[in-house]
């Protein structure tokens, strides 16, 4: 995590255009390219929020009511401890986001695909003067119309960085509640999957809405959710080993399991340890 700290720095260098990156060229007058921003459905400071703030009410959620409480807990307690599991899984899940974060960027800079707003964002200097299908490989931004960041991020079509973050997020958050919270037997048997429904609901309206948005091409949506799905993957499979530790238990069930024969156990799927 702490490797992660310097490499996130540089990725926001990149993102405001601090650090110099590969500026893709044009086809003159080519349609695709030539769309009118009309801004985002899922901005990305929304995507930012969702992605950093919603995981851990989830996961403090769900470790909360997976905790085992006995008439001499407090509940004080019961929330401390089950926020410290969450953390733990929490603190993976920031891994593989800021993981994602990182090669998103660096590709982004080495590409340098124009987006489908690019002429209306841009306005270069070339394209005014250019005639045919003329492939232009240096020009100069002139729109005085939107901010220098949307100017420098005009560039940055390849890969989708709001499909990428909403697919990995809720994936990831889709696969937690099936292996932590859900069960046949648990009064959450209706409310889990819908809950992993709005996930999954959520990465893919996103997800679409960066092409209906005009704001990337359809393959940039395809490799960024791709993307997501595959971090996503790594961070649940690698670094959160499946999810497979058990609930924490609390004081009586340990008690009780001592003073009983000890039969052969074995660990309910993410649910707790039983006799």
């Amino acid at each position: 995590m702490q490797m992660s700290n310097p490499l996130a720095a540089v990725c926001i260098l990149l993102e405001v255009g601090a650090l110099p990156s590969r500026r893709g060229g044009f086809t003159c007058n080519d349609p695709a390219l030539s769309f009118p921003h009309v801004g985002d459905t899922f901005s990305i400071s929304l995507v930012a929020a969702v992605t950093v703030i919603v995981p851990f009410i989830v996961l403090w959620a769900v470790e909360t009511s997976l905790f085992r409480e006995d008439e001499y807990s407090l509940k004080k307690s019961r929330l401390c401890t089950s926020a410290k599991t969450a953390a733990l899984i929490y603190k993976d899940f920031i891994y593989g986001a800021v993981f994602n974060l990182i090669i998103l960027e660096v590709i982004k800079c080495v590409v340098g695909s124009p987006r489908p707003t690019f002429f209306d964002l841009c306005e270069p200097d070339k394209a005014k003067t250019c005639v045919g299908s003329e492939f232009v490989s240096s020009y100069q931004c002139t729109s005085k119309k939107y901010s220098r960041y949307l100017q420098i991020d005009s560039i940055r079509s390849f890969p989708s960085g709001h499909s990428s973050l909403s697919m990995y997020c809720g994936l990831f958050l889709a696969w937690y509640l099936q292996r932590r919270a859900f069960s046949w037997h648990s009064r959450s048997v209706l409310a889990v999957p819908l809950l992993q429904g709005v996930c999954v609901c959520y990465a893919a309206v996103c997800s679409l809405s960066r092409v209906s948005d005009h704001r990337h091409h359809w393959w940039d949506v395809l490799v960024g959710g791709s993307m997501g799905a595959l971090t996503a993957l790594y961070t649940v499979l690698v670094l959160c080993k499946n999810f497979s530790q058990p609930a924490v238990v609390s004081t009586s069930d340990i008690k009780t399991a001592m003073e009983q024969p000890q039969p052969d156990t074995k660990l309910l799927p993410n649910r707790v340890l039983m006799p």
